[in-house]
């Protein structure tokens, strides 16, 4: 739960400087947001799920490298502002959280089998 309380901690912030503010967006159009909140949680929970639990490394890899690059990508393109363009690498990342979630998943189920296979 930890992993996807400070993945939220540090998404919220970004998600309000670069794309749009989430607190409005959750008064405005309540579902909308908490899919948004729902993935900045989960993005987190996951991979700290299966590091806890496996010792498996692969799922932190997939989502932090897209959650780097995203943050990069909207640094450098600086902050817009809905619905008057469109998002940002970083608001792509989030909006997008079940596709990253699911990698996350079948790498580490992957990862946890081959050390399965090798300690054998």
């Amino acid at each position: 739960m930890v992993g996807g309380l400070v993945h939220a901690g540090v998404a919220v912030p970004l998600w309000n400087r670069w794309f749009d503010d989430l607190g409005e967006l959750l008064a405005i159009k309540p579902l909308s947001g908490a899919y948004i909140v729902l993935g900045m949680f989960l993005l987190g929970f996951v991979p700290a799920v299966f590091y806890v639990s496996e010792r498996v490394v692969s799922p932190a890899v997939v989502v932090g490298v897209p959650l780097l690059l995203s943050a990069l990508g909207s640094w450098q393109a600086g902050p817009v502002r809905a619905p008057s363009a469109g998002p940002t690498p970083f608001a792509l990342y989030i909006l997008l959280w079940v596709g990253v979630v699911a990698l996350a998943g079948v790498t580490g189920r992957s990862e946890y089998r081959r050390g399965q296979r090798a300690s054998r």
